[in-house]
């Protein structure tokens, strides 16, 4: 048998004692890390998994819905000129949208499906590459044709007026208890081309969108996916939020049809095409 072999330095034994005691102090720190690592991880898990209960027990049963939408989309231009001869013009697309809420009060109105307030927020905008993009009020009575009020736009918040009875006042953001009237509203991509000169008189000029073929803006250069949300808080003070997100409507391929044509309509119909979700 080999006798162990005892390194010796500097004439005496090494001590490994603070080695091992650092090795300790860190095992035990990692230890302790993955331990409160563990525990952290699990208490979430639970919460989540309550949230997401607590959520579905919610939402047993849909009380708001958005089941149509209807979209018009056509082009207008600033002039700037009067000379019919020569055209100078800032171009601009608009898309008028009119959503109707269903509340299931078909039966009778009460105070769960009936609205004491209700507000968008929250808007964004993926895309357009030209122009400027904004959502605004819209009145209805204009509806179809591209407004220039700029004070309608909604920053913010846009809040409604909330009515039982009476006549609306379609310069204003009202709508019934019962959700009888439609949201309307107007996006609008301002600017995509400026100063554009069109000489050519050989036919009538159309102030809609035609006006995009002939100063060549490419329909990919102005797609926009438009969102926002419509929260509404009902008369037990339940709160309801619908995340809406809608492409604009330029061409539709299956039918052929292209806003470079004038306009483009598009209507999407559907029981829950768009369901508010109660959060409180």
């Amino acid at each position: 048998m080999k006798k162990q072999t005892t390194v010796v330095v500097n004439g005496k034994k090494p001590n490994y004692t603070r080695e091992k005691l650092i090795l300790t102090i860190f095992l035990t720190i990692i230890t302790i890390v993955m331990t409160v690592y563990a525990i952290i991880l699990l208490i979430s898990n639970k919460k989540f998994a309550q949230e997401v209960d607590d959520f579905a027990k919610l939402n047993l049963k849909t009380v708001f819905s958005i089941d149509k939408i209807y979209m018009y989309s056509s082009s207008d231009a600033d002039s700037h000129t009067e000379d019919r001869a020569i055209w100078n013009l800032d171009i601009h697309q608009f898309t008028d949208i009119a959503i109707y809420i269903n509340n299931r009060s078909e039966n009778e109105l009460n105070y769960e499906n009936s609205i004491k307030e209700l507000y968008i927020e929250n808007v964004r905008f993926s895309g357009p590459e030209l122009g400027n993009p904004s959502l605004h009020f819209k009145n209805v009575e204009g509806f179809g044709k591209l407004s220039k009020d700029e004070n309608t736009i909604i920053n913010d918040r846009l809040e409604y007026n909330i009515l039982n009875d009476g006549d609306l006042d379609y310069s204003k953001a009202q709508i019934y208890a019962d959700c009888s009237n439609p949201i309307i509203l107007e996006y609008k991509n301002m600017n995509i081309k400026q100063n554009q000169i069109i000489s050519d008189i050989s036919s009538d000029l159309r102030f809609d969108g035609e006006l995009l073929r002939k100063t060549g803006v490419y329909l990919n250069s102005i797609k926009c996916n438009l969102a926002f949300d419509i929260i509404i808080i009902n008369n037990y003070n339940q709160k309801f939020v619908a995340n809406v997100y809608l492409d604009i409507p330029l061409e539709d391929s299956e039918i052929g049809d292209t806003i470079y044509k004038g306009k483009i309509v598009k209507k999407l119909e559907k029981s829950n095409l768009i369901r508010f979700f109660r959060m409180e």
